[in-house]
């Protein structure tokens, strides 16, 4: 019954007052009308403008308080409230009192009757603050009974009942009203704050989906789905649109120099450097790592992309002040143009990738668009493909064996597993050639697999024929790095089979740290050493940070490139090479083995230097499975 008025009762209240004063203004004019020839002129002129004046003060104070946001009632306020009520029923209980109580002159049940409509409409119009109702309420009923009293009417015991059952059922009406309006105002709050819940849970969920923490772009998930529906738009309405892919350039450095947290940051420096040079039409995501890919609607000609990407290179080449450090970023792109080069998403895709490769072997920095020379390349990398994928279903994909030898007496010591493909036609493809395209199509865990599988029954076929050829080399391809569960599950075919680190070692090259997706790298080899594998650095020396390298990964064999053994007879600086190679493995307490090895003049050289191992035409060609047998076979007898 006293409970304190909520901001929404009052402001329900202020906004019912304005209309409230007027008709309370227009009621006391009809009724002064009414009552001009009754000889109470002087009466009615006076209370008709007191009734004027307050309804004019509070239909302005209604005014003025209607645009405020009401967010706290005071105690001091909820007394205005009642003070403000009991004054606007005032001059209603004045008038009772005079035309009925006092007999004076007007029409007494003409003033009843307008006292009491006013008293219900003004009942209904503070039902939200309830005390103040029943002040309202209370004033008149109680003028009204008094008037009656004082005429000395025969009805006023009569009317004295009424107006108390009036006032009763009156004043239920009123607290339902105001309790049902308040219930109102509690359900739509809860589902406001339901709406906004669920509003919240959905932006956070899409944010999740499809927008990248690091960097606030668009994820691949949600940029390839913009891409499907430009090509779908291009579709129907003929617009064509530019496809940029950005790999930004020595990023990998940034994380191995200054940790994954500068990493992550130079990325969002990125973003917002893009966002920065882009429309606000321009689609901007994060593939993953440090690729980034752009989608350009409206733009359909080279000039076009060359203009664009000019500016986001030179974006991107400006300094970035981070953690107190100046790192250098840079960018390679790769554009294609829809419908000029495809109108496929993946094939978009995949012709941006090209572009962007070949950007990055031109010398980085630069952009590069897919071009008819790019496209020959297509047809050759398809036809490669095709051919590739027959050939493992075929089962025309084999492995021969690349003796090793211990250059002090010859003798076998173990052997590296190559993959070797020859064509229906005879032709035999390279494993440069047709390795990246399995890199490139999605070929290399199914060929990789094939070639495990391979090795391990040659092995077992060997174990079987009481054969011993020491540790078997297989070569691991910077993708099968980049996919551990499959490493790990392939090692697990090994040594269910007993196949164990005794007898196979691991070959990686510097190809395994450099590109995307090889932070983990260092982990996974860590973890092949933890289990008994021992790990060779193929083609040692011809890369820049191999001596980075092997500081962080337990490299058991240095492989000195074949390119350097080559000149080790007529060049200086071969020599100077391959001496100082042999040197850090001493060191470094590991094998070091020399690639290439075609001359007796070499081998001297080599052991002379310290090398202990040797692979190359001086003991044998690359052999099959069999003749490798035959030549264990030889050698066993050779050595006794």
């Amino acid at each position: 019954m006293t409970k304190h008025p909520s901001p929404e009762d009052v402001s329900s209240v202020v906004a019912a007052t304005g209309f409230g004063a007027t008709v309370t203004a227009l009621n006391a004019a009809v009724y002064a009308l009414g009552c001009l020839g009754s000889g109470a002129g002087g009466f009615l002129a006076g209370w008709l403008a007191v009734v004027v004046v307050l309804s004019a003060v509070m239909a302005r104070r209604s005014a003025r308080a209607v645009g405020r946001v009401v967010t706290r009632v005071s105690r001091r306020a909820a007394r205005r409230l009642l003070l403000s009520s009991v004054l606007f029923a005032l001059p209603w209980a004045v008038l009772q009192v005079q035309a009925i109580g006092l007999r004076g002159p007007g029409e007494p049940m003409l003033a009843m009757l307008v006292s009491i409509g006013m008293l219900t409409g003004g009942a209904f119009m503070l039902h939200r603050a309830f005390v103040a109702a029943l002040a309202f309420q209370g004033v008149i009923l109680g003028a009204t009974i008094l008037s009656f009293h004082l005429g000395d009417w025969p009805q006023a015991g009569a009317v004295t009942v009424y107006a108390m059952a009036y006032g009763l059922s009156l004043s239920y009406f009123a607290h339902a009203a105001g309790e049902t309006a308040r219930q109102r105002d509690k359900s739509v709050t809860l589902l406001s704050t339901a709406v906004d819940g669920l509003s919240r849970a959905r932006d956070e969920n899409y944010r999740l989906a499809n927008i990248d923490t690091t960097t606030g772009l668009l994820n691949r998930k949600a940029f390839d789905e913009a891409l499907r529906q430009a090509t779908e738009r291009r579709m129907a309405d003929g617009a064509g649109f530019a496809l940029l892919l950005l790999d930004l350039d020595r990023f990998k450095n940034v994380n191995d120099l200054f940790g994954h947290a500068v990493g992550d940051e130079l990325l969002a420096e990125i973003a917002a450097r893009l966002r920065a040079g882009l429309g606000a039409g321009d689609v901007i995501g994060r593939l993953g790592g440090d690729e980034f890919a752009i989608l350009l609607p409206g733009v359909k000609h080279a000039a076009d992309i060359a203009a664009i990407a000019a500016r986001l290179i030179e974006a991107l080449n400006r300094p970035a002040r981070l953690a107190g450090r100046q790192i250098h970023p840079g960018t390679s792109i790769g554009a294609a143009l829809c419908p000029a080069d495809a109108t496929e998403s993946a094939d978009l895709l995949l012709k941006a990738d090209l572009a962007l490769n070949r950007a990055k072997e031109c010398g980085r920095g630069l952009c590069v668009q897919f071009d008819a020379l790019l496209q020959r390349r297509v047809v050759e990398a398809d036809r490669l493909e095709a051919g590739l994928r027959s050939a493992l279903d075929e089962g025309r994909v084999h492995v021969a064996y690349q003796p090793r030898v211990t250059l002090e007496d010859g003798r076998i010591c173990g052997a590296e597993a190559l993959v070797r493909w020859t064509a229906p036609d005879g032709e035999r493809i390279p494993p440069d050639v047709f390795l990246p395209i399995a890199s490139e199509r999605g070929l290399l865990p199914r060929l990789s697999r094939v070639i495990a599988e391979t090795v391990a029954a040659d092995m077992l076929a060997w174990r079987r024929a009481g054969l011993h050829p020491g540790k078997i080399a297989l070569n691991l391809h910077p993708d099968d790095l980049k996919t551990p569960e499959l490493l790990m599950e392939t090692m697990a075919m090994f040594e269910t089979r007993g196949i164990t680190g005794a007898e196979l070692m691991l070959e990686i090259t510097e190809g395994c740290f450099t590109g995307r997706g090889t932070d983990r790298v260092a982990m996974v080899l860590d973890t092949l050493a933890d289990r008994g594998y021992d790990l060779a650095l193929d083609d040692f020396g011809t890369g820049h940070a191999a001596l980075a390298h092997l500081r962080k990964i337990p490299v058991a064999e240095l492989k000195i490139d074949r390119s350097f053994v080559a000149g080790i007879g007529t060049s200086r600086n071969d020599r100077a090479i391959v001496a100082a190679i042999a040197e850090i493995a001493r060191g470094m307490e590991i094998r070091a083995l020399a690639e290439g090895v075609e001359t007796e003049e070499q081998r001297a050289a080599l052991a002379a230097m310290g090398v202990t191992l040797g692979q190359g035409y001086l003991w044998s060609h690359p052999l099959g499975a069999k003749a490798f047998a035959a030549l264990l076979d030889s050698d066993r007898r050779r050595t006794g």
